[in-house]
């Protein structure tokens, strides 16, 4: 239970007008359905080479807010919310080479069982206990790793240094680059390792992406594990930990910082753009940057110390212009520009030597190493290849051997911390939600919706088989997502109208046409009904080629929420509104949700990540269609519920638990979908939970949820 304590502590509720905007802008679009219902959601759509105009916040507790929601999915995307455990390092540092004023060593250390992490450890000749800082190098996508030695980047000569200057420096293996691409294809490449490292790990709708694992996740955790090893140290002062690489050891420096406090000081060099994300699978995953970009994480170092070091040749060009400017605004919430740099070369992408020798005064700097004002990288003595492979000899017995073994292991720890969480009380009820229904939040980028972010425009007229009503639009102003809506009202002789129903129906709302009948039965009774298009339902579909477009951009779920994220937001969306203004534009006595067919499971999720900000401002109650949904078979979410990371919340069985303890009809379950977690959810609440395997009729949806509370379970 201590995991769940810690992050049961981290987790806080986001604000009101804290959700998410234009990727592109950082301010909220004014435009399309402003105009009329035409959804953005198709079109112009933001990829890895996006120019993005980086946000700006007004003042130190905006900004805090938002770092908060910004770690939370950063470790999401990369599969470590929560947390897995820390296992036994079992780390071995040995075959020692002696130099006048440092040493090189082989290390390797397990950061999670099985799984090696393989370096080359630089220290001064003499170590005093606790009084030398460490240096984490994490390398670029040069083609042979660490070991590359050339004008472009030399990782040796960083290492040296950083040794030579008092530190204690740690270069280590990415994932499939030399013994690590030993451990897991079985031998060393001839060919460059980023092609070994791309083949292995394409981001591609699959089972890793259903539990959040990829590349990305394993690096930042190997990262995490790095730190750990090296505060373990003796001679290491864990006060004063740095960390600077570049290009794709750019990207991991600043995800590193951005989660983790302990390092005090950092510089990604040729890395940190508004302009260019990152190129490969190790620097995206789904859902990292869903309306943010890499000006963001980079800012999640204030107040600590970071030097950007940019070059006039890449995609960081616009540094001074752009970037910079942007995160010192940031810094300057803290009264903090005096702890933020920036220095420009012209030069190609890399970590050249002029760009090593402005890095090693900052580090200096600000972790206490007494260097001369005119120091510079001394000459020094690259080692032969044989003095930094690690596992030239042999791989130890226990190490996991191909990709399909991490991933699998991988899976099953993450299964493990899903079924440790026991949702039969209050407290694993809350401890339930704030572990994995955060999870499924940022799965579907969800915010908690407040009374001012949604509105509805009306648009015309609606008829549904002799019912008459409106047709318009509920607009969500923080995304500018319009989801298009009829409105049915009680005729003017009910004189009692204080409830509302949100209707939705997974082949668009025009098959409620044969429930026209049933509908007039909740508008006697009172209940103003609205009955959505959720995306890509229906109405909510554009022409063929529009919609054959989407998902055609680099690393698209990295930037864009899937079809059925964006098909829980808007159910999310109208959930909200109808909470907050469901009764003639006031908050209802309560919600009555129906999902039909295949729209029930995404109604379950929405239910389980929305949230109202602040007071809950009516009650919902759910009807809901579970479709014979197979909840067993992982193909099942790949086809018809593909939200990243959906599993690692514990899948659609733990979305209907999260539901408690609203009440709740779950039927046409066909036996294929385990509401055990469910039943334990709600088993110590006064809320009522009903579950049949048949379909249930429409007319004993409507006694469940307006019936009274003392209604048998068949009502």
């Amino acid at each position: 239970m201590a995991i769940l304590a810690l992050f049961l502590g981290a987790v806080c509720a986001a604000r009101a007008g804290e959700g998410p905007s234009d990727p592109r802008t950082g301010t909220p679009a004014q435009g399309a359905a402003a105009a009329g219902t035409a959804d953005g959601r198709w079109t112009n759509l933001p990829h890895t080479d996006t120019p993005f105009t980086p946000r700006t916040y007004p003042t130190l507790e905006a900004w805090n807010r938002r770092r908060e929601h910004l770690r939370r999915q950063i470790l999401w995307a990369a599969g470590l919310w929560p947390m897995p455990e820390k296992t036994p390092l079992n780390a071995r540092v040995f075959d020692r080479v002696e130099h006048a004023d440092y040493s090189v060593e082989k290390v390797y250390f397990e950061s999670r069982p099985g799984l090696f992490v393989t370096g080359t450890l630089y220290r001064p000749k003499t170590l005093l206990p606790g009084g030398h800082p460490g240096v984490l190098n994490p390398h670029g996508h040069a083609a042979t790793g660490r070991l590359q030695d050339n004008d472009t980047a030399s990782y040796q000569a960083r290492g040296i240094t950083f040794a030579r200057m008092g530190s204690v420096a740690l270069l280590w293996d990415m994932v499939d680059y030399n013994d690590s691409a030993l451990q897991l294809s079985g031998s060393y490449q001839e060919e460059s390792y980023w092609q070994v490292h791309n083949r292995s790990w394409p981001q591609r709708r699959d089972r890793r992406a259903l539990w959040n694992v990829n590349a990305l996740g394993v690096q930042l955790w190997n990262s995490i594990r790095a730190l750990d090893f090296l505060a373990s140290l003796p001679e290491v002062d864990a006060g004063r930990l740095g960390c600077t690489g570049e290009s794709g050891g750019g990207t991991q420096t600043f995800l590193l910082c951005a989660v983790e406090d302990r390092v005090k000081v950092a510089a990604p060099v040729c890395m940190v753009s508004a302009f260019m994300q990152g190129g490969c699978t190790c620097e995206n995953a789904p859902g990292l940057r869903l309306d943010t970009c890499n000006v963001d994480f980079g800012a999640m170092m204030a107040p600590r110390p970071l030097l950007l070091v940019s070059s006039t040749r890449d995609w960081t060009r616009h540094t001074a212009r752009v970037e910079y400017p942007a995160i010192r605004a940031v810094y300057g919430l803290f009264d903090g520009e005096d702890r933020l740099a920036h220095v420009s070369f012209d030069a190609n992408h890399g970590y050249n030597r002029d760009m090593r020798n402005a890095v090693y005064p900052w580090f200096a700097r600000w972790l206490s190493l007494p260097i001369p004002a005119d120091f510079r990288e001394p000459v020094y003595e690259p080692e032969p290849k044989e003095n930094l492979l690690v596992f030239a000899r042999s791989i130890p017995d226990q190490a996991i051997r191909d990709h399909e073994g991490l991933v699998d292991a991988v899976v099953a720890a993450a299964a493990g911390q899903v079924a440790a969480v026991v949702p039969a009380t209050a407290e694993g009820r809350e401890a339930n939600r704030a572990l994995f229904g955060e999870g499924l939040r940022l799965s579907a980028g969800v915010a908690p919706c407040a009374r001012d972010d949604i509105e509805y425009v009306a648009r015309g007229d609606a008829a549904l088989d002799g019912l008459r009503g409106e047709s318009g639009f509920l607009r969500d102003v923080r995304r500018d997502v319009p989801v298009p809506v009829w409105v049915f009202r009680p005729a003017a002789a009910v004189s009692r109208r204080t409830g509302c129903v949100l209707l939705v129906h997974g082949g668009g709302r025009a098959a409620l046409a044969s429930r026209s009948e049933w509908v007039g039965r909740w508008l006697a009774l009172g209940q103003t009904v609205y009955a959505v298009e959720i995306f890509g339902i229906g109405d909510a579909r554009p022409a063929e080629e529009t919609a054959g477009s989407r998902g055609s951009t680099r690393f698209f779920t990295t930037f864009n929420r899937t079809d059925d994220a964006e098909r829980v937001y808007d159910l999310t969306v109208a959930l909200g509104y109808c909470q907050w203004h469901g009764a003639d534009g006031a908050p209802p006595e309560a919600v009555h949700a129906i999902g039909f067919g295949k729209a029930g499971p995404w109604l379950a999720v929405a239910g389980a990540v929305h949230r109202a900000a602040g007071a809950e401002p009516a009650p919902i109650r759910f009807a809901i269609d579970a479709n014979r949904f197979p909840a067993a078979a992982e193909t099942s979410y790949l086809e018809d519920l593909f939200l990243p990371g959906i599993l690692r919340a514990g899948g659609l069985a733990n979305a209907i638990a999260l539901l408690a303890p609203s009440p709740l009809l779950l039927h046409n379950t066909g036996g294929t979908l385990d509401t055990s977690r469910a039943v334990l959810a709600y088993e110590d609440t006064a809320a009522r939970l009903q579950v049949d395997t048949a379909p249930r009729s429409d007319e004993a949806c409507l006694r469940f949820l307006v019936g009274p509370p003392t209604d048998p379970p068949g009502g």
